[in-house]
């Protein structure tokens, strides 16, 4: 089982890596093609604008930001070209959030540098003006030398254009410094090319011959036949300001030759338009007139051309914009199935979740009634064991008293048995011994005294009355509490005398065991009602029974 999770695992992680690699691959293949697109940029704008734009759907699709920040930062720049600002701007502020985003700091700058262009061409200098010194103070920080360099050279023309021609020089010589200093002959020879420029408006020819002259040598050495022919016509220019039309005329045919051979009509009009002012200089009007011809057919060649490959752009745009918003549908419709999807798992899982929890809770239901079922049939046989045990108790208990009252009231009768026939006894001898009085002598007389007498203390402080007392208790619980409450305070003898005649004895039996004669039972018995507040035709024995 170890291995098999092992396994599974490791191919996990295999697939992982394949992917990560054929993801890898592909967006190098998507950067390989970005690099040709940015080649022929120049030559073949068209088709350089056409590449860029089918590798920015590929890009968006497979989220590489950087990828689509260099594909708008070249789209841009060729809108530029062709006139199209507005599609350029939009381009270029992509590029310019996804670089910002990024951190990636010299797109950054290229951005910035290119908007400044744009803004010029809309006529916000002070806009460009901005964009450049941005530009300048991403590369000073970053210490990209060349971009500093180029930077300052595009400062140096917008202050060309606004007529500030020391800034303009100033930057201008700045950059041409640094780019000698890193050995860049083609930026040196671009930059000569501006600082010429500027003489020129300031109409210092020399100077401006002799940076052409400088721009034109480099780029011959380095075989940039574009920017010869800029070289060519501008050396024309400065040649036919110096009243030298001949010399104009060679410089400017020659730059009309090169850019027919290489189809650049743009360049080839200036070239002519040169031509014709030379012709015009030496007073050749009707050559002057032919050549303005062939520029104004060359003006329409151009504009036909530049329309042709606007129309070009505008169709890759609105191609472009069309795919988008396909791939927006198709992004839609695929968004809306995975979240209809996705809620129908959902509502299915919670069906589910809910059946469970309700299966669970009816299981628990019925097993908790069960339970209490259980505990219920339990508690009743633990009562009905209970109720058996105490009905078993009351009996045995019930059986006990019984039987102790029954143990009481035979050791009652028996104690109050004992007590009579002891009197009994007593008043037996004490009638002797009276009668024995009558007969002896006067010593007798005295010492028989002495016992009546004895024998009427015991009568008086009979010992058997407490053990009586306490049985009688036992068997009448609360009697002596009662009648003495009912009666307000009963002598001992009182209590003695009711205690009796609550045992149901007759007069004869209670005189002889109070040991007293009849006459003092009746006064006794009277004293006892009027204790116990009994009217006449209430029955003392009767209401001692009761109590």
């Amino acid at each position: 089982m170890k291995g098999l999770k092992r396994i599974c695992f490791l191919a996990s992680i295999f697939s992982c890596f394949c992917v990560t690699i054929s993801l890898a691959q592909s967006h190098q293949s998507l950067a390989v093609q970005l690099d040709s697109a940015w080649l022929i940029s120049k030559s073949a704008p068209e088709s350089a604008f056409a590449a860029a734009s089918g590798l920015l759907g590929k890009s968006r699709t497979n989220k590489v930001d950087s990828l689509t920040g260099r594909v708008q930062l070249l789209r841009g720049k060729i809108l530029f070209q062709f006139g199209m600002f507005q599609e350029a701007t939009e381009a270029l502020y992509e590029a310019e959030h996804i670089f910002r985003e990024t951190r990636k700091m010299k797109y950054l700058a290229q951005v910035n540098n290119l908007l400044g262009e744009v803004y010029y061409k809309i006529k916000n200098s002070e806009s460009a003006l901005l964009r450049h010194e941005q530009a300048l103070k991403i590369y000073q920080q970053i210490n990209d030398d060349a971009g500093e360099a180029e930077t300052k050279s595009y400062i140096g023309g917008m202050f060309e254009k606004i007529g500030a021609y020391p800034k303009a020089l100033e930057y201008q010589r700045e950059s041409l410094q640094q780019f000698e200093t890193l050995g860049m002959r083609s930026e040196i020879a671009f930059v000569r090319e501006n600082i010429g420029s500027i003489y020129e408006d300031l109409e210092k020819y020399d100077s401006a011959k002799f940076n052409f002259e400088q721009a034109f040598l480099l780029n011959s050495e380095l075989g940039d036949s574009l920017r010869v022919i800029g070289n060519l016509n501008n050396l024309g220019d400065v040649f036919r300001k110096t009243r030298e039309a001949s010399k104009s005329l060679a410089f400017s045919k020659r730059a009309a030759e090169m850019s027919q051979r290489l189809g650049v009509l743009t360049l080839q009009k200036s070239a002519v338009v040169d031509i014709s002012k030379a012709y015009a200089e030496m007073e050749d009007y009707e050559s002057a007139f032919k050549y303005l011809e062939q520029s104004r057919q060359l003006s329409d060649m151009v504009f036909s051309e530049e329309s042709t490959r606007q129309l070009a752009i505008q169709e890759a745009q609105y191609n472009l914009f069309t795919k988008n918003q396909q791939i927006k549908e198709l992004e839609q419709t695929k968004n809306f199935d995975a979240k209809v999807k996705w809620l129908l798992l959902f509502l299915v899982s919670l069906l589910c979740v809910l059946g469970w929890v309700i299966f669970n809770r009816q299981k628990l239901k019925i097993r908790s009634n069960r339970e209490l079922l259980q505990r219920q049939e339990e508690i009743l046989k633990v009562k009905e064991q209970l109720i058996t045990t105490e009905k078993e108790n009351l009996k045995l208990l019930e059986l006990k008293m019984e039987a102790e009252d029954k143990a009481h009231s035979k050791s009652l009768t028996a104690q109050t048995l004992h007590v009579i026939d002891k009197n009994q006894m007593l008043e037996d001898i004490q009638a002797k011994l009276k009668s024995i009085l009558e007969e002896d002598s006067k010593e007798q007389k005295k010492r028989i005294r002495n016992l009546i007498k004895q024998i009427d203390f015991n009568f008086s402080h009979d010992s058997d009355w407490d053990d009586f007392k306490q049985t009688f208790e036992r068997v009448h619980q609360d009697f002596f509490k009662n009648i003495q409450t009912r009666s307000g305070g009963l002598t001992p003898a009182e209590m003695k005398l009711a205690s009796l005649m609550r045992l149901n004895l007759n007069s004869k039996e209670i005189a002889s065991s109070l040991g007293i004669s009849m006459d003092s039972l009746r006064i006794s018995r009277y004293r006892l009602r009027k204790k116990l507040n009994l009217k006449k035709e209430d029955s003392l024995q009767q209401f001692l029974l009761c109590i």
